[in-house]
């Protein structure tokens, strides 16, 4: 019956913070100080797994500086990191993730990935197994777009769909299409 949350800054590192907040008590709990070491400056929401766990991202920190994916179990207040964002496998995520049909994580990175230019990725709370599915290609710009921004959502037709900040004919960005069954990207509309 709580809510849960994250701030980008502040805390006692100035890093952002995980709380919970009581709205029957009107109580604000502190649960979490990021460190920079295990994450820092999250972005998004939280998100709830069918684990229980809470499960989000930061936008910088973990041990390359590029942010880290990480879960939150509010019945015991433990913090676990899972993955280290490298600038290979995607970099700097401005957004939330959400849990597809089958079960996995699926997010996206503004950076990152073969070019820089952001990756799409699944993430498996089961096996911790993290798969870069799309990297954005700079070369690609105006078919494509470039550097994705927010969050994926799971339409009734299984597909994912999303937008980037960048590119596109008229290069402000685009709504796209992810088929995770087949990997196939979709550009859908032009901003």
């Amino acid at each position: 019956g709580k809510l849960y949350g994250m701030t980008n800054s502040g805390g006692s590192n100035d890093n952002g913070v995980i709380f919970s907040f009581n709205p029957s008590a009107g109580t604000y709990t502190k649960l979490r100080d990021f460190d920079g070491v295990n994450g820092a400056y999250p972005s998004g929401s939280l998100i709830q797994a069918n684990d229980g766990k809470l499960y989000s991202m930061t936008g910088s920190g973990g041990s390359g500086g590029y942010g880290v994916i990480f879960s939150f179990d509010p019945s015991s207040s433990t913090y676990t990191k899972l993955k280290d964002f490298d600038n290979t496998n995607g970099g700097e995520p401005y957004g939330s993730l959400m849990q597809a049909k089958d079960g996995k994580l699926y997010g996206m990175t503004a950076y990152g990935g073969s070019d820089g230019d952001g990756v799409i990725f699944s993430f498996d709370p089961t096996t911790s197994t993290y798969t870069k599915l799309k990297d954005f290609d700079v070369t690609d710009i105006v078919t494509n777009g470039v550097q994705p921004w927010g969050n994926l959502m799971q339409a009734s037709d299984g597909k994912m769909y999303g937008i980037t900040s960048l590119g596109g004919a008229n290069s402000h960005g685009v709504i796209f299409s992810f088929d995770p069954l087949t990997l196939t990207y979709t550009k859908q509309k032009d901003f």
